[in-house]
């Protein structure tokens, strides 16, 4: 079997739409797929080898002449939107990008034998874009083997036992919600946030940045002690993950949230929204959903902050729960049948409800 990647420029695919490819590349060829990014044109449709084309994002100029080659050599392909098509990222530049949909983009999503997303949430979203599409649905997996160890990771950062330490970690944009992070906090009693301290790692513009900035230096005296670590990608994220009480990611949209997997394959509770497609949190007692809204997020801190004792043994449970649901060997098989299903027959269930 032979998967051909189209991604976006390495500008574009920063964070959690690289870490989805990478990790999905890294299971196919492990299960003995040969798997070739963004190869040349003229390279499509010239094996024996059964063949199918995976775009990754939208809005690639290269994808629609991509596509249309597709089209006239019979080679079945999929598009993966990553989050490019929820109705947060449609409100974004929605003058520039509606009439390039509508022009362009439309035409290379109903020409793809199936439309993949990461979640259930997102292909109910892509089907109000596109009715027509094929949507399937299959989470991502672990693209780490960290595991819980809190009191090391603690030793490390230099963090002391009795202080609650809230983490946010994440690209510093305006979708991932930090402004009403920071704005709950505001809202809390002194008494509250006393032993509490919030680390932000991350990066961003330089404009936001310096509004969240300004923000924390004009309200120092309600906000609890912050500390801006900055950008850090890789396996140097995992003693932050390890070492927090509570990860928050109060994100407006999230078609996946690798953070929020990375949180909890150590143990580490979070707190989200309901924009993410994590609603299983609160099942897995591994912490709380609510609405992107500066009130829910501070009620959620107030009851957080309230009983904020988490065990070593806790940790370790919600780890093996993870583990055992977004392991690749737990994931990954359904992903190969879905690829064998496109070859074996592609236009099956184009116009079917959501699989």
């Amino acid at each position: 079997m032979n998967v051909d990647f189209f991604e976006p420029p390495p500008a574009q695919k920063t964070g959690g739409l690289e870490l989805a490819i990478r990790s999905l590349e890294r299971f196919l060829r492990n299960a003995g797929v040969i798997v070739r990014c963004n190869p040349p044109d003229e390279g499509l449709g010239g094996g024996e080898a059964p063949e199918v084309v995976h775009f990754h994002g939208l809005w690639q100029p290269k994808f629609l002449r991509i596509s249309a080659r597709c089209r006239r050599l019979k080679i079945p392909y999929v598009v993966s939107p990553h989050g490019m098509l929820e109705p947060w990222a449609w409100r974004q530049k929605r003058w520039k990008k509606w009439p390039w949909y509508h022009l362009f983009e439309r035409g290379h999503l109903s020409g793809a034998s199936r439309l993949l997303t990461t979640s259930e949430a997102e292909a109910r979203n892509l089907k109000k874009v596109l009715p027509s599409g094929n949507c399937h649905a299959l989470p991502l997996g672990l693209t780490t083997e960290w595991g819980p160890d809190y009191a090391a990771a603690r030793g490390t950062l230099g963090w002391s036992e009795s202080e609650v330490v809230l983490l946010f970690l994440s690209r510093l944009h305006p979708k991932k919600g930090l402004h009403l992070l920071l704005r709950a906090l505001v809202g809390l009693e002194p008494s509250t946030v006393r032993n509490v301290r919030l680390v932000i790692v991350g990066g961003g513009e330089d404009r936001y940045v310096r509004e969240l900035k300004n923000f924390v230096q004009r309200e120092s005296s309600r906000l609890p002690s912050v500390d801006w670590v900055g950008e850090i990608w890789g396996d140097g994220k995992s003693v932050y993950f390890q070492a927090a009480d509570l990860f928050c990611l109060p994100s407006y949209s999230e078609n996946f949230g690798f953070a929020i997997l990375e949180a909890l394959q150590v143990g580490t509770r979070v707190l989200t929204t309901d924009q993410t497609p994590w609603d299983m949190v609160p099942s897995l007692e591994a912490g709380m959903i609510v609405q992107p809204e500066e009130g829910a997020i501070r009620s959620a801190l107030v009851e957080f902050l309230a009983n904020p004792e988490w065990t070593n043994a806790q940790r370790a449970t919600l780890a093996s729960r993870i583990l055992k649901l977004f392991s690749w060997d737990a994931v990954g098989p359904a992903y190969l049948r879905f690829y064998e299903g496109i070859m074996t027959n592609p236009d099956e269930g184009r116009r079917n409800p959501i699989m």
